[in-house]
């Protein structure tokens, strides 16, 4: 007997908290033995050993300088890198006098930062230097000539390998507020016989914290045929930092069995167990709310080319505001030979097999479906299976480039 399962790493919490947690954010480091400083004014440095950890606000910094007292000496920085090798500059505070050789500076008001951003430090005057430690970091630091107030480029400024900058800030990890959408939908899994009987479809699952704090959240499982409700079950996890853990078969885990639909994060793997066969199949992705079909937009599927070898099924999950949906079928040479309108509720899933979603007439064929999204918004997805070897492949329903 051929089984389905879907895998897919979970690089994120589903649901967020109402607050934000008691979780310390920081970027940069204090090493313990500084040992060379720097000559030129103005010069800003930026730290690129040591990002932030998390996103969050930067309430207050530390830095060591080579002398004292200097007044209105130094500016604490804040960088965002992009992959083209440029640094986006995102805020400054200061100048700051610089009292003692560790000077403790609050930043007001706070910074509010990403995971991966950067600190920076400037030298305003002649008057003493920020100071950093070699051997250090690999990835080291990055100077420039001037009091840097603007995006700048690795290419302006010169590389310091090895060594970690004296200076760190730290704050408070802020989440954002809840939402009434997931992070992500899973169209479609299951634990159920296919529609021949030669089949069954299983749900396996990998979750995966790339994270360096714990991260803890729900799988929420939404059957199909019906709308999303508060009670519906959910299977609640919780992860150390670069754990993974592993669900053989989701559903049974939850006491469960069915189709319907799964509120989380990517990625996702689909594909048939034979057992001693082996497996094959394809990866379907977890999507984003915000790259599911809305209003005016409209959607393509593709029927399979010989619906005798083939199944085709189409999959509808709608988000908070439900949708209501035009569907227009046109054959192989485009002539439009059937339209008609459903209406979906909120947070509502349902897989039909061709026929039914159309109102009783089967696809064709290379005929194609076009789904425009008259209000709401929806995840449409046109599901294949084999009729031989039960092997099974997905498309999303996506706009025209």
């Amino acid at each position: 007997m051929r089984r389905l399962s879907i895998a897919f790493g979970l690089v994120s919490t589903l649901f967020t908290a109402s607050v934000a947690v008691a979780q310390t954010v920081s970027v940069g480091n204090l090493p313990g033995n500084p040992n060379f400083g720097f000559n030129q004014t103005p010069v800003t440095l930026i730290d690129l050993s040591n990002p932030a950890n998390a996103s969050g606000n930067l309430t207050d910094a530390s830095f060591t300088w080579s002398a004292t007292p200097c007044p209105a000496a130094a500016k604490i920085k804040f960088f965002r890198p992009s992959p083209n090798g440029s640094f986006v500059f995102l805020a400054e505070r200061g100048p700051f006098d610089v009292g003692s050789l560790t000077s403790f500076v609050f930043l007001s008001p706070p910074v509010a930062v990403q995971a991966g951003d950067l600190i920076g430090i400037t030298r305003l005057t002649t008057c003493g230097s920020p100071v950093g430690q070699t051997p250090g970091a690999a990835q080291g630091l990055i100077g420039f000539a001037s009091d840097v107030t603007f995006n700048v480029t690795a290419s302006q400024g010169s590389l310091f390998p090895n060594a970690t900058l004296s200076a760190r800030a730290t704050g408070n990890v802020t989440q954002p507020p809840p939402s009434t959408e997931p992070a992500a939908v899973v169209p479609v899994v299951g634990s159920t016989p296919g529609a021949l009987g030669l089949a069954f479809f299983r749900t396996s699952v990998q979750l995966f914290n790339p994270g360096s704090i714990r991260m803890t959240g729900r799988l929420v499982y939404h059957p199909a045929g019906a709308p999303a409700m508060a009670g519906d079950p959910f299977l609640s996890y919780s992860l150390e930092p670069g754990e993974t853990r592993a669900i053989a078969d989701l559903l049974p885990a939850m006491g469960l069995t069915g189709l319907g639909s799964l509120d989380v994060f990517p990625i996702v793997r689909v594909f048939n167990d034979a057992g001693a066969g082996g497996t094959t199949g394809f990866v379907e992705e977890a999507i984003a709310p915000a790259r599911a079909l809305v209003a005016v937009e409209t959607g393509f599927l593709i029927s399979p080319p010989d619906t005798a070898l083939y199944r085709f099924n189409v999959g509808v999950r709608t988000l908070g505001s439900g949708a209501t949906i035009a569907i227009t079928v046109r054959n192989s040479a485009g002539t439009v030979t059937r339209t008609l309108t459903r209406t979906y509720p909120p947070n509502y899933f349902e897989q039909r097999d061709s026929a039914s979603f159309l109102s009783g007439t089967p696809i064709g064929a290379n005929e194609s479906i076009a789904v425009q999204i008259v209000s709401g918004s929806a995840i449409v997805y046109g599901a294949t299976v084999d009729n031989h070897t039960n092997d099974p492949s997905l498309q999303l329903a996506k706009t025209a480039p």
